[in-house]
């Protein structure tokens, strides 16, 4: 199963909460959609984000100028530094979270807490942002749908 995100939520409400044992055997993966590519010299990564054009809606309400004069542009791109790069290379979808909070305590001499915070916080963000998304296993999507977290 894989879940666009892992923790949803509106603003100033809670996301999915799941145990950590489960969190930590989840599959973080890049978004196939998007285009990558590595800088030669730095060996950081480069997301390409295609931006889709307005609706027509907003096309409507634009005024004659922004018509004229600004279509906007097409891409945004996105550069990660060295440890988001190293991050963004370990979301191959083989992975586990926990796999990757090892790699990062074994690497940096981090403690583990340390290094499973500041994953979470990234991971996190990187799926908001649409880049990453999750690939559950189906003993822990059995185990959170008999708890109630995740509905079938």
């Amino acid at each position: 199963m894989v879940l666009g995100r892992l923790f949803r939520g509106k603003k100033g409400q809670e996301g999915l909460q799941i145990p950590r044992s489960a969190y930590l055997k989840v599959k973080p993966v890049k978004n196939p959609a998007l285009k990558w590519e590595r800088d030669k010299k730095t060996k950081e990564i480069k997301i390409r984000v295609s931006l889709t054009p307005q609706s027509q809606n907003a096309q409507k309400k634009r005024g004659i100028f922004d018509k004229l004069f600004s279509s906007g542009p097409s891409e945004r791109i996105i550069n990660l530094d060295k440890i988001g790069s190293i991050v963004w290379d370990l979301c191959d979808g083989e992975r586990t979270i926990g796999d990757i909070v090892k790699y990062f305590v074994e690497k940096y001499k981090l403690l583990p807490e340390e290094a499973e915070i500041s994953l979470t916080a990234y991971l996190n963000q990187l799926s908001r942002r649409g880049l990453i998304g999750y690939i559950v296993p189906e003993d822990i999507k059995e185990q959170l749908e008999k708890t109630g977290v995740l509905k079938s």
